[in-house]
């Protein structure tokens, strides 16, 4: 598939080193030593109370946030205004029950 600039659009897995930041019912958040420009399809799952719920959501923006030994730290945004009502009903749920803390997994 090509995007707007005719370049070839392909989907890349949730960085290995990939830590959520933050997760609210219209948006999450993680953050990583890899850069991911705006636009970067990412895949990953999105583990709640044990089951994963797997997302193919595109990064709105990113952010560096710090530097360490292993260089920039990043933290990637990303809008779940796209996903289905059933995904994000099941993301709101997990979020008002306030049982465990979710994960991020490739």
């Amino acid at each position: 598939m090509l995007d707007s600039r005719g370049m070839v659009e392909r989907d890349v897995p949730l960085p290995k080193d990939a830590a959520l930041v933050s997760l609210m019912p219209d948006s999450l958040s993680f953050a990583t030593h890899q850069c991911l420009l705006p636009g970067t399809i990412v895949v990953l799952n999105l583990v709640m109370e044990g089951h994963a719920l797997p997302l193919r959501v595109s990064v709105g923006w990113t952010e560096v946030v710090d530097k360490d030994r292993r260089g920039y730290l990043y933290v990637s945004h990303i809008s779940l205004q796209g996903l289905n009502s059933t995904d994000r009903q099941l993301i709101e749920l997990f979020i008002k029950k306030g049982r465990g803390e979710p994960q991020l997994t490739p």
